[in-house]
């Protein structure tokens, strides 16, 4: 933008006003119809117009919207007028806009430009041409803008500007703008689904004394009547499970977690995440619950089909297996299910249900891990890392990986049928991982040995290990029923449904480093 450009729309906020014309008007706007309802009266039988045809039963219409585009045509002046719903043209004839009431056929020639805010009231017209629009009678400004407008026809191309000022991404790209409706809608369908089915929304803290449920390194920040540091939650879970405890049968929280992390496409400090508490099932159970979140949410997208494109795959959300046979209890379609064991045989051919620990680590390092801390690493660990680092890259169609190494799940119930390790899940979709839960652990002194071990390797070094919290622990004493818990990142699954390449374009207002000048400015202001 040129200082020009910004002085000759500046000059027209003056000019307006010294015409008595308020540019930024105080005076509520009651539009009639939405540009999507005009088009549907239109396409109404009995009410189709023809070519060059006015409204016979002049239906009054008012909409109201932002310009973005405004072509002259001597005593003709066609303006493209959008809303939220779409976009309609207007057609504005110097012999009918007067300027008796609203603007002057000159003031909308000389002194409107795109971006600006208007209201129009008219009837319902087809041009000559056959493009539906507003046949205008009276049209005034509702909010005047002051810089340009992006391109029309090429928007905001520069990924920094639209993640860094994402009001101009949305007023200049449709498909954004129609993407983050569609977040809306997502958001609302998991509200709606786990209502359905019965559970609780209940809020827990944002602002926490010990922090806990993930590992992960947190934000901390001072409060400061109390004197004391607070942590920014990384997880709700803790204080959903005592919610279980006191009674609660089902529980879930939609909102923001936060956690101090790297920046990459699937990584933001702060991001949207769903977590489900249900008493009396396990990871079995808890499961099932995420596949119907999944589905329920595609519905919304896509309807009924049952194959999506996420970056160049072809995703099948179809549930097609049956593993009653292979565990039994768990009935009906399923995704695909294999131990996190298994899946590492399949895809390496280690066994780690044979494999001694020396040998685990040499052949891991065959594969090109370099695992660090060697003389503390346990069979677990060296499974979790081949997993971690081989395997789950290549699982692209929808795979639950279930019974980790009891090493990496603190707070996960330990497996009933198998030592060392604990019924816990992960759903992985285009190498990625979208969901986590388990069968939570309930035991009071096995929570506590558990939170030991993290404490123990937090004093090692481990920035990401868990804290000792002693208020879950009572809790847990109080009596916790057995419970199944999971969640699920709803950014990723944003990404995944609108087939968004970056977490940076479905979170509106992603997390961005200052920019120089205005961190400079920001101090100096302090």
């Amino acid at each position: 933008m040129t200082q020009s450009e910004a002085e000759v729309r500046a000059r027209k906020v003056e000019d307006l006003r010294s015409q008595g014309i308020e540019p930024y008007p105080s005076e509520s706007y009651q539009r009639s119809h939405t540009t999507q309802q005009v088009r549907d009266l239109f396409s109404q039988p009995g009410k189709e117009l023809e070519n060059g045809q006015n409204d016979p039963e002049e239906t009054p219409i008012k909409v109201s919207g932002r310009i973005t585009s405004k072509r002259d045509s001597g005593s003709i002046i066609f303006i493209d007028l959008r809303d939220s719903t779409g976009r309609i043209q207007l057609k504005i004839e110097k012999k009918i806009v007067t300027g008796e009431t609203g603007l002057s056929f000159k003031q909308i020639e000389k002194l409107l430009d795109v971006g600006d805010f208007v209201g129009a009231s008219g009837i319902g017209s087809r041009t000559n041409r056959g493009e539906l629009s507003v046949q205008v009678r009276e049209l005034i400004l509702l909010s005047k803008a002051t810089i340009p407008f992006p391109d029309a026809y090429y928007g905001v191309n520069d990924p920094e500007t639209c993640r860094r000022h994402r009001e101009m991404d949305l007023a200049g790209n449709l498909e954004s703008f129609q993407r983050f409706a569609l977040r809306s809608k997502i958001v609302q369908s998991i509200r709606n689904y786990l209502t359905e089915i019965g559970f609780y929304e209940i809020e827990t803290p944002v602002l926490q004394a010990i922090y806990g449920g993930a590992a992960a390194r947190p934000f901390i920040t001072h409060h400061n009547a109390l004197d004391v540091d607070l942590y920014l939650r990384i997880a709700p879970e803790l204080f959903l499970k005592r919610a279980v405890c006191g009674g609660f049968e089902r529980v879930f929280e939609l909102g923001r977690v936060f956690r101090n992390e790297g920046v990459d496409s699937t990584h933001n400090p702060e991001f949207t995440s769903l977590e489900v508490y249900q008493a009396y099932a396990d990871y079995f159970d808890i499961l099932g619950v995420v596949e119907e979140v999944f589905c329920y949410a595609a519905k919304t997208v896509h309807g009924d089909r049952q194959e999506i494109e996420y970056q160049g795959e072809n995703i099948s959300l179809e549930r097609k297996y049956d593993h009653s046979e292979k565990f039994p209890g768990f009935t009906g379609k399923h995704w695909q299910v294999k131990t996190m064991v298994e899946a590492v045989k399949d895809d390496t051919g280690l066994d780690f249900e044979t494999l001694e620990l020396a040998d685990a680590i040499s052949k891991s390092e065959q594969l090109g891990l370099h695992l660090s801390n060697l003389e503390k690493q346990s069979l677990g660990y060296v499974l979790y890392a081949v997993f971690d680092k081989v395997v789950a890259p290549k699982l692209i169609q929808p795979t639950f990986i279930i019974d980790f190494p009891v090493e990496v799940s603190p707070l996960a119930k330990g497996h009933r049928s198998k030592p060392g390790f604990v019924e816990r899940f992960e759903l992985f979709i285009g190498g990625t991982e979208y969901s986590n839960g388990f069968s939570e652990l309930n035991d009071p002194k096995e929570q506590r040995k558990r939170f030991e071990e993290q404490l123990a390797q937090k004093n090692a070094g481990d920035d990401e290990a868990h804290p000792m919290d002693e208020d879950f622990i009572e809790a847990l004493c109080l009596g916790m029923p057995n419970c199944a818990g999971m969640g699920i990142g709803v950014d990723r699954l944003v990404m995944l449904l609108t087939n968004t390449q970056s977490i940076r374009d479905v979170v509106m207002f992603p997390t961005m480093r200052p920019i120089k000048d205005q961190q400079v400015n920001n101090t100096e202001e302090k």
